[in-house]
């Protein structure tokens, strides 16, 4: 066996046990130069053998072990006191003149309507960056909207892909509030897609200050992909439905999610 097939094969062995493999963590495991485990990657993606995703590779899931039911018109009837405390506590935590991404997903739908009612009232003029055509809707008619260009998905009504994380990965953000499709504790932040984890894991990296907007049933689903540890850099803020056992664990984790009370309105 040559040199390129061992690695490429010790690559998807890691990758059974771990689904995701950074560009960082080949480079590093390899000691190899950054253009030789792009090309590694590449071949691999090629291949049929790994799904390439933005800085690095993610293993190829069973058909079985796929969750890809995200639906804006049936995800947007659910939850929704939940994700409006989330969205109205949320919201306070921009300030005039930062540099925000906003995610698409229907709580960060919930989180614009809020932050638009400061924009009409002039409290505050921050620079706006979203993927979702819904917040730019909410948005635009009270302030400046920087709407990402890239391939639209009508399910999420928003775009994502290779376009996307091009204009992105040119964008410093101060803050990002993202939506996310499941988290868990032990595991960390997932995606039912790859172009939604892929897209999310390159915002965070481009962003100083990482808001996760999650009602409590994000933590009750689960989905293969996962982007992300859960740091101590993340700030999770969810609903106070959530089961208290989670919340133990995370803190044991250094994890602090949180809670926001019932009675969380737009200030």
């Amino acid at each position: 066996m040559g040199k390129v097939s061992a690695r490429e094969s010790q690559i998807l062995e890691m990758l059974q046990k771990r689904q995701k493999l950074s560009l960082a963590e080949i480079i590093s495991y390899f000691d190899i130069s950054d253009s030789t485990a792009r090309r590694l990657c590449v071949d691999l993606a090629r291949k049929g053998r790994v799904i390439r995703g933005f800085g690095g590779v993610y293993s190829i899931p069973e058909a079985s072990e796929i969750r890809n039911d995200y639906e804006y018109e049936v995800l947007e009837a659910e939850n929704v006191q939940e994700k409006s405390q989330i969205g109205a506590y949320a919201s306070g935590f921009v300030q005039n003149n930062d540099t925000i991404f906003l995610s698409g997903g229907t709580t960060l739908a919930q989180f614009s309507k809020y932050l638009a009612e400061k924009l009409k009232q002039g409290q505050i003029k921050p620079l706006i960056t979203t993927t979702s055509v819904i917040n730019a809707e909410i948005l635009s008619p009270y302030n400046k909207v920087l709407l990402i260009g890239g391939e639209y998905r009508p399910h999420r009504r928003d775009v994502a892909g290779y376009f996307s994380e091009k204009m992105i990965s040119g964008i410093h953000f101060d803050k990002c509030f993202l939506g996310i499709d499941a988290i868990d504790v032990e595991a960390g932040l997932m995606a039912f897609d790859i172009e939604t984890a892929s897209l999310d894991d390159l915002v965070s990296t481009h962003s100083d200050t990482k808001f996760i907007l999650a009602d409590s049933q994000k933590f009750k689903r689960r989905s293969y992909i996962t982007y992300s540890n859960i740091s101590p850099s993340h700030i999770v803020i969810t609903d106070g439905k959530i089961d208290e056992a989670i919340v133990s664990k995370a803190s044991s984790k250094g994890i602090k999610i949180t809670i926001v009370p019932e009675s969380s309105k737009s200030t």
